[in-house]
């Protein structure tokens, strides 16, 4: 186990540190969104197939996992920020007529986009440190 895990470069921690957030995510979400009765079955379902892809990753190492994790956190983001808009409309026109929690949509948005931008950044980097060693 030691060995194996001094095997490990910081792009692997990193990607694992990105399937954490998304996990603190889906629980957030299932939690909030459940308590707000706006619970969408594509947001858990991208970010668990995305923390299963960066966890194989930290385990066998193929090299398209964490560009496929960071796609299917984009894709939450998009799809997170589409389901927002709405609830974001109503406050831009200053109206009542969708509803929604907003500030629970805020921070959604804010948890996909650092889940996002921490799983790309590996995707990258990964590459580079292989053709340096």
């Amino acid at each position: 186990m030691k060995k194996f895990l001094k095997s490990k470069t910081v792009w692997d921690y990193i990607c694992l540190a990105a399937a954490l957030l998304a996990l603190v995510m889906l629980i957030y979400y299932c939690i909030q969104s459940n308590a707000d009765g706006c619970f969408e079955l594509s947001v858990p379902l991208l970010l668990g197939f995305g923390i299963v892809l960066e966890v194989a990753y930290f385990i066998i190492r193929l090299d398209f996992l964490p560009m496929v994790a960071a796609l299917l956190f984009g894709v939450t983001f998009g799809a997170m920020l589409y389901y927002a808009l709405p609830t974001f409309s109503d406050i831009w026109n200053n109206v009542n007529f969708i509803g929604g929690n907003a500030d629970a949509y805020f921070a959604y948005l804010g948890i996909l986009l650092a889940t996002f931008i921490i799983a790309v950044v590996p995707c990258f980097l990964i590459k580079v440190k292989d053709k340096a060693q």
